[in-house]
């Protein structure tokens, strides 16, 4: 899903805002996404299996979860104008890819301030049963 929600990030109206292929890696102990502003970054895809349905004979249902976490950062004394709007975006990509029989799809945004930073997390989580 990571190269998914890159490339509907990309074709949304970003302004001076832009998308990054890399990582969201430590780079002399800071995340990347703290040492560049208003760069958008997609960690790699986390996987989950929890049982749904289980029953006497082998037959078990599994709600497959794939989670992938996007970040943001931006001067936190000073938002970008086009930030909110950016946000509001970015969280519609919790719809792409519905030919994939996702039956729940989430998106959950959580900011907090990182010294002068605004940092906006988007963790997006796709489930389907299997």
């Amino acid at each position: 899903m990571r190269t998914e929600i890159i490339t509907y990030l990309r074709s949304l109206s970003l302004g001076n805002f832009k998308v990054s292929e890399e990582l969201p890696r430590n780079e002399s102990g800071v995340p990347l996404y703290l040492k560049n502003q208003n760069t958008i970054y997609c960690d790699e895809d986390q996987f989950a299996d929890e049982p749904f349905i289980s029953t006497l004979g082998s037959l078990s249902i599994h709600n497959t979860s794939t989670t992938v976490n996007v970040y943001v950062s931006v001067d936190g004394k000073s938002k970008p104008f086009n930030y909110d709007s950016l946000i509001n975006g970015m969280r519609a990509a919790k719809d792409i890819n519905s030919t994939q029989g996702f039956n729940s799809r989430t998106c959950d945004v959580s900011t907090e301030f990182v010294d002068d930073l605004l940092l906006t997390r988007l963790d997006f989580t796709y489930i389907r049963l299997t």
